[in-house]
């Protein structure tokens, strides 16, 4: 899997960001706070949406309606875009939309459905859509304080 762009929209610090990553391997660096773990719990949430137990409210900017991640990556020769948006109703924050593009052809459909779709192009097992598994945490990255 090669990553390409990801696009934040009123996610916890950033109000909008544009990241185009560099070819071949990359390190995100900086000082504590700067947003490294925002950026990685974009790229997870853009993959795999809202994990069990994780609220949504931890990835919506504060004070904000709604909020965006758009990710663009490379996987197995294909080319593939996944948009999801957060919305705030009262006190509770919740994905609103789901949207994939593999190959220019774009997919609206419900989470799990977007899930599935991911959970395929990325060959993972299709038992992993319904179980509680911390493998897409780890996937992604391994939180510095449990390595």
């Amino acid at each position: 899997m090669k990553l390409n762009k990801i696009i934040l929209k009123n996610i916890r610090s950033y109000e909008y960001q544009e990241i185009v990553f560099p070819e071949g391997s990359f390190l995100l660096a900086g000082d504590i706070g700067s947003g490294k773990t925002t950026i990685l719990l974009a790229i997870e949430y853009a993959l795999f949406g809202l994990q069990p137990g994780q609220r949504g409210s931890a990835l919506l900017r504060n004070e904000q309606e709604n909020g965006e991640v758009i990710l663009e990556f490379e996987v197995e020769g294909h080319e593939v875009k996944i948009e999801r948006k957060l919305k705030r109703a009262n006190k509770n924050v919740s994905n609103e939309f789901a949207a994939i593009t593999i190959d220019g052809e774009r997919i609206e459909s419900s989470i799990t459905e977007i899930k599935t779709k991911v959970l395929e192009l990325l060959s993972y097992p299709q038992e992993f859509i319904k179980k509680n598994n911390l493998l897409y945490r780890y996937t992604v990255y391994t939180p510095q304080e449990q390595m």
